[in-house]
């Protein structure tokens, strides 16, 4: 099993499916198909067939571009990662040119216990990426629904360590 660039902790942090693998029929840590947002409809894929490249997630060229220097190397590489599950589009922050580094699901517990002073809220308020900060109607609110109907999904730029938080609802 690979170490990913872009993606902390697959055994952990990656969302395994007990479909056997569609390409050798394995059982074992096998990635769920939809989160590859494919058109060919796969279903299952084991890491060992992944880390052999028999296929790779669909990165769209919005996101392509969110990178300039070595753009085709570092797409390239985020395509041969794990997609995060429920990340629509694998849309991938970017900071530094570079793609960040999923490190994770966390749970208010997770917020509180990376802040510095016990206050989770305003951690997830201040690591909240930029484009979800105008949508946030109350941020009580969706602090009380984490782990719930909405998922905090962390990551970290591998250059200067700043951490933002994509959330989605499920």
């Amino acid at each position: 099993m690979n170490n990913y660039k872009y993606f902390r902790d697959v055994l952990k942090n990656g969302y395994f499916t007990e479909t056997p693998c569609q390409f050798c029929g394995s059982s074992e840590h096998c990635l769920e198909g939809s989160f590859f947002d494919r058109d060919d409809n796969l279903v299952s894929i084991c890491l060992n067939c992944f880390d052999k490249r028999k296929v790779s997630v669909d990165i769209p060229s919005y996101i392509a571009d969110r990178v300039v220097k070595k753009q085709n190397e570092k797409v390239t590489e985020l395509s041969f990662c794990p997609p995060v599950p429920w990340i629509q589009n694998n849309d991938w922050p970017v900071c530094c040119d570079d793609y960040m580094t999923y490190i994770g699901e966390w749970e208010r517990e997770d917020f509180i216990k990376n802040s510095t002073n016990g206050d989770g809220l305003s951690l997830l308020k201040e690591l909240l990426i930029d484009e979800l900060k105008n949508n946030v109607e109350s941020y009580e609110a969706l602090w009380a629904d984490l782990g719930y109907e909405t998922a905090a999904f962390v990551f970290k730029c591998s250059k200067c360590g700043n951490k933002v938080v994509v959330c989605q609802d499920y």
